[in-house]
């Protein structure tokens, strides 16, 4: 893959919208179970997302190895057919394997690939900025950045921002969780898309610009997120009644996801192991607690 990636008009809008993101499930013996994942993939395809998210932090990215990434990637464009996936490419502990990394992503077909930083990586905002710059020029495919808050530090400095999108960048998922730093992103680079991670500022967000939701709650209701996404953006007033039953999903959620998240997916009706890699512990008052949501929504 030689020569930087020609970014062409309007390819933005490609990536608009909902972009679910994909759980992985695990037998007990916390291996990767591909019979349900393949129809958990289907199961996420049926509630109509924009675009799937197959490798990201949801997924449990940080406690898989190269090749089961690669796998589930694979696996999910195999499925998704026309409909948009994205995956993390760098995530391997030597920086200087990411390039090769990158490279064997996009091999598996995905539409676009997302970056992350690395431990300690954004203590040098020059480094940073080389870094990114570096793979984004490699790519063939769109590029995204993304937040990942399971490095330290991990948010990205508006103005390195602003000029990787000049560089290429197509969008970035903010974990800010802050109005503030959404609308500086958005206000700094207005032609990329700002996919918002956080629920509670959802709804704002999207008013104010953001492209696209990237949030825990389409692991398990895509279909609620797409209804509010729609409902928001056409300025429908049921947006208000969407938005409150997505608020307190996520609270719930975020108390011991994704384990949490794989129980809801149990409760829709479909056949999903609770085993995660990711070190949680999923209490019983939060069990409970899916159990009176899922039952008194009327969503």
């Amino acid at each position: 893959m030689d020569g930087k990636r020609q970014k062409t008009s309007g390819e933005a809008e490609l990536f608009r919208g909902v972009m679910s993101l994909l759980l992985t499930p695990f037998d007990a013996d916390k291996g990767i179970d591909w019979y349900t994942y393949d129809a958990y993939v289907d199961w996420q395809l049926s509630q109509k997302p924009h675009g799937l998210f197959a490798v990201c932090g949801s997924s449990e990215m940080k406690w898989l190895n190269l090749q089961e990434r690669l796998a589930l990637a694979e696996r999910a464009v195999f499925r998704a057919k026309d409909v948009r996936v994205l995956a993390v490419a760098n995530l391997h502990p030597d920086p200087e394997r990411h390039r090769e990394e990158l490279d064997r992503m996009v091999a598996t077909g995905v539409s676009g690939v997302v970056l992350v930083p690395y431990d300690g990586l954004a203590l040098d905002v020059v480094k940073l900025e080389e870094y990114f710059t570096a793979l984004i020029e490699a790519s063939p495919v769109p590029v995204f950045l993304y937040e990942w808050p399971q490095v330290e530090p991990h948010l990205l400095p508006v103005e390195v921002f602003t000029r990787l999108v000049a560089r290429g960048a197509v969008g970035i998922k903010d974990t800010t969780c802050t109005m503030e730093g959404i609308t500086a992103k958005i206000n700094s680079a207005p032609k990329a898309i700002v996919y918002q991670a956080n629920t509670p500022f959802a709804r704002d967000a999207i008013a104010a610009g953001a492209g696209g939701i990237m949030t825990i709650t389409s692991t398990c209701y895509t279909d609620l997120v797409v209804r509010f996404w729609w409902a928001v953006t056409q300025k429908d007033e049921i947006a208000a009644v969407l938005h409150r039953e997505l608020v307190f999903l996520d609270s719930l959620l975020i108390r011991g996801h994704p384990q949490a998240a794989k129980y809801v997916v149990h409760l829709r009706g479909m056949e999903f192991p609770l085993y995660t890699r990711w070190p949680v512990k999923l209490e019983p008052q939060v069990l409970r607690a899916l159990d009176a949501w899922y039952t008194c929504s009327r969503i």
